[in-house]
């Protein structure tokens, strides 16, 4: 077909050599090129592509990760009236001298277990609240999974910055992965040491 690149590891598959049975109540169905088909036995329902995105990311999503077992690639030693173990970043307490902090790594990590699998909706980080450091924060990506393999993990979304001291940056699960761990990554193309005041996971069982 022309206009296609190759590219390792992505797989192209026409949508219309799919067997129209596939579609099951959506078979033939009339809906607008702007909307799509929602099954609903034992017809279907045209929905506007806005509306329908915007119902997957309202659904009833708690937050699920306060005060849950956390950990980080590498620990810092802070100031005696900070805190900045990796516990922090789930302890609801978003102030200038509570955050996790790591050492100095090309990619470091800080994860948080939630006990069980949850559907990750979204994921809210707020910046090292402290004048002149949120902009260390560069690049930032978020994984689901079972273990800490980030091969063997989902990726929920990434933050591109540079971020802004204070700053709180909403990361929306597109795929809504399914895991029990959540593991943020700070991708430098330098050593940085990796610190947020907060980090907040919202998901549904």
């Amino acid at each position: 077909m022309e206009g296609l690149i190759k590219s390792v590891g992505n797989i192209f598959i026409a949508a219309s050599t799919f067997p129209k049975e596939l579609a099951g109540s959506c078979k033939g169905h009339d809906c607008k090129v702007n909307e799509v088909c929602i099954p609903q036995s034992p017809n279907c329902i045209c929905v506007p592509l806005l509306e329908a995105f915007v119902g997957r990311g309202t659904r009833d999503g708690s937050l699920v990760s306060q005060y849950k077992t956390t950990g980080q690639s590498t620990y810092y030693t802070c100031r005696a009236d900070e805190q900045c173990g990796s516990g922090a970043g789930v302890d609801g307490i978003k102030g200038p001298k509570n955050f996790f902090h790591t050492r100095y790594e090309l990619e470091p990590f800080w994860w948080v277990n939630l006990g069980e699998v949850y559907e990750i909706q979204k994921v809210i980080s707020t910046n090292r609240i402290t004048q002149l450091y949120g902009s260390r924060l560069q690049k930032m990506l978020v994984h689901v999974g079972e273990s800490l393999d980030t091969c063997e993990m989902k990726l929920c979304g990434q933050f591109v910055g540079p971020g802004v001291t204070g700053q709180v940056i909403v990361t929306p699960c597109l795929i809504f992965p399914k895991g029990k761990i959540v593991k943020l990554t700070s991708v430098n193309d330098r050593s940085e040491v990796f610190h947020l005041s907060e980090v907040e996971v919202y998901g549904v069982k």
